[in-house]
């Protein structure tokens, strides 16, 4: 019974491993790395990988020629250089590595994508902080009210007065002359 969880167990935690942790935990060319590394088909390092292995012979990898120049084929064509040099020593054409640019041809189309959206919804600004100091306002000071008057009826007048003595042959007056609101009156006394 014992012997069977354990089995359980070691076949959950290696079940449960990523291509990328078996790459790197398992030894190079070993049947699970092989395995790990035949799971990134769009990588030439790893597709040449895959056809080292099935040139190794490693298990579960058979050795067959169409096979491993398919391998080689795929990895030139995503970029790698040993896998068209493998390609070479073997008399066969070295393919253009098509897969490789029509990648890095979507990248940039979706980096210029990407730049156009930015362009075209530029980010919003940031909201002001709002100041919790509080208003000040000036004092409103009100004039004096002057004192036993109805200030219902009040209305302050435009008064002025000018005084002159006017002395002809010994003979002097007093003229006042008082204007209110641009009415004017005048007065001469006698002196």
């Amino acid at each position: 019974m014992k012997r069977m969880i354990a089995a359980g167990m070691l076949a959950f935690a290696l079940g449960g491993c990523t291509p990328e942790l078996q790459l790197q935990t398992e030894p190079a060319y070993s049947p699970a790395w092989c395995q790990a590394a035949k799971a990134f088909p769009r990588s030439g390092t790893y597709l040449y990988a895959v056809a080292q292995c099935h040139q190794r012979g490693v298990a579960g990898f058979p050795q067959e020629e169409n096979v491993i120049v398919y391998y080689l084929n795929e990895a030139a064509r995503w970029g790698n250089t040993e896998a068209g040099a493998a390609l070479a020593s073997r008399g066969l054409p070295i393919p253009d590595d098509d897969l490789r640019r029509e990648a890095a041809d979507r990248r940039d189309a979706e980096r210029n994508r990407q730049a156009l959206i930015q362009a075209l919804n530029p980010p919003r600004p940031a909201p002001r902080p709002q100041t919790t100091a509080p208003v000040v306002r000036p004092a409103v000071v009100q004039p004096p009210r002057p004192t036993n008057v109805n200030t219902s009826t009040f209305q302050r007048e435009n008064r002025s007065t000018s005084t002159k003595r006017n002395c002809v042959n010994n003979v002097c007056r007093i003229e006042t002359t008082t204007c209110v609101d641009g009415r004017c009156t005048t007065t001469v006394t006698n002196q």
